[in-house]
């Protein structure tokens, strides 16, 4: 009998046991990758407030830990060929596009660069998060980190307020009193505040309901520190949201109409008692420094936006209608031009059409529309069955982005790094819902 004979006769190798070729040494090390990408990106949400101090190009201390989980899911995603979803990848396509277009006949190149430059950073930690948090384990550990830490950050915030550390506080004498932490930016610190808020309802997070309560109170408070009227009107609206859908879902269109009508008319009631001017006076005068500067200042505020519009209308005027002046080029344009009030846009919609042209202007309603398209099962309720165990309020999230969505339109958010973390989350929870079909489960919120 030949060698070749009796080779041919011999039994089949028994089977390896699932997973057996998973432990050599090559899956061992992309195993490890993803951890680390894991790790450094739930570092990258929990220090989402340090943005002080600052370093070249207005780069702060998080955007290392940014760049790291970029770098580390690039590893991953190359010694383990996946599949790597890029929910707004043609938005911010056209965004850059237009920028780029518009910045080659800036008259300050160097700000369209950097500009530039922080849209791809932006959009790869946006990718990055999408594709690390796609599983429900990584996807609970990241948000909880988020919740618990905000809860954190702004217990030290109240601290240094309650005890005077100005260090902490980050006073500075250009916004007075209001409370800054290391964000530099009002505002800033107002979105975050506000965004933390609904992450924490949305995650309901911690467990214990005491303590959840006590980290919404916190928060809040951290929020009203920083004197943001921005601040808490998007948060009401957040919240309005919230109520409405939960009554439309549980009494049909019936109960929205009557909910709305009773919103409406409790809200035209309180103006009648108490008209806004007259609100706005007895807080200017109420020598409470948080009222003064917040409510007390809203008509200040109000004025200075209508002239920074009209500013902005006249720039576009200027430009050929198809290009815009160049990204970050509005402030340095304004105070060549010795204008008024020479500040950056405070809108979102309207930096985009005057500095990045119609075509930045699109790219940002795609956006806007595509954040809306994966927002629509969370809204609905119907998340996949996966993500039903680890998100008890999907809901919440899609608040957050409405309540952000509400204050690009007095304040450009597009830089603003938690916008980009809340877009791949929404995206994530989204698409595997989507992708599930009838299988969804139907969460209701509490």
């Amino acid at each position: 009998m030949s060698l070749r004979t009796r080779l041919d006769t011999l039994p089949p190798l028994p089977a390896l046991p699932a997973g057996t070729l998973e432990r050599g040494p090559t899956s061992e090390r992309v195993r490890k990758t993803e951890r680390r990408a894991m790790v450094a990106l739930t570092a990258a949400f929990i220090f989402q407030p340090i943005l002080h101090p600052t370093g070249p190009a207005n780069s702060s201390p998080v955007d290392l830990l940014l760049i790291v989980s970029v770098v580390l899911f690039g590893i991953w995603a190359w010694r383990e060929p996946r599949r790597i979803h890029a929910p707004y990848l043609l938005p911010v396509g056209l965004m850059v596009a237009a920028g780029a277009a518009s910045g080659i006949t800036s008259q300050f190149p160097s700000a369209a660069i950097q500009a530039l430059l922080v849209d791809v950073l932006l959009f790869a930690w946006c990718t990055t998060v999408t594709n690390v948090v796609s599983e429900p384990r990584t996807f609970r550990y990241v948000l909880s980190a988020w919740a618990l830490s905000g809860i954190a950050w702004a217990a030290l915030v109240v601290v240094a307020w309650l005890g005077h550390i100005t260090v902490l506080e980050g006073l500075n004498a250009a916004d007075g009193n209001r409370v800054l932490f290391t964000f530099g930016d009002p505002n800033y610190a107002s979105t975050y505040w506000l965004t933390t808020l609904f992450v924490i309802y949305a995650m309901q997070r911690p467990a214990t309901r005491w303590l959840r309560f006590a980290g919404y109170a916190v928060v809040f408070w951290a929020l009203v520190l920083t004197e943001s009227n921005g601040g808490f009107l998007s948060l009401a609206i957040g919240i309005a949201f919230v109520v409405l859908v939960t009554i439309y879902r549980r009494r049909g269109w019936a109960g929205l109409v009557a909910a709305v009508l009773v919103l409406g008319l409790a809200v035209a009631s309180f103006l009648t008692v108490l008209p806004l001017n007259t609100l706005r006076e007895k807080a200017l005068y109420s020598n409470q420094p948080i009222l003064v500067n917040s409510i007390g200042r809203s008509a200040q505020s109000s004025s200075e936006r209508s002239e920074l519009i009209s500013e902005m209308g006249q720039l576009y005027d200027q430009t050929n209608g198809l290009l815009g002046i160049g990204p970050d080029a509005t402030k340095p344009t304004l105070t060549a031009q010795l204008a008024v009030y020479p500040n950056e846009a405070h809108d979102d919609y309207l930096a985009a059409l005057v500095e990045r042209g119609p075509l930045g202007l699109l790219g940002l309603l795609i956006l806007v529309g595509s954040a809306v398209l994966w927002a629509g099962p969370l809204v609905r309720g119907r998340v996949s069955r996966r993500f039903a165990e680890v998100i008890p309020i999907p809901l919440g999230l899609a608040a957050g982005l409405l309540a952000l969505g509400v204050n690009s339109f007095y304040e450009e958010i597009l830089h603003f790094r938690f916008l980009w973390s809340l877009l791949a989350i929404v995206a994530v929870v989204g698409r595997d819902s989507k992708q599930a079909g009838t299988d969804a489960h139907l969460r209701q919120p509490t």
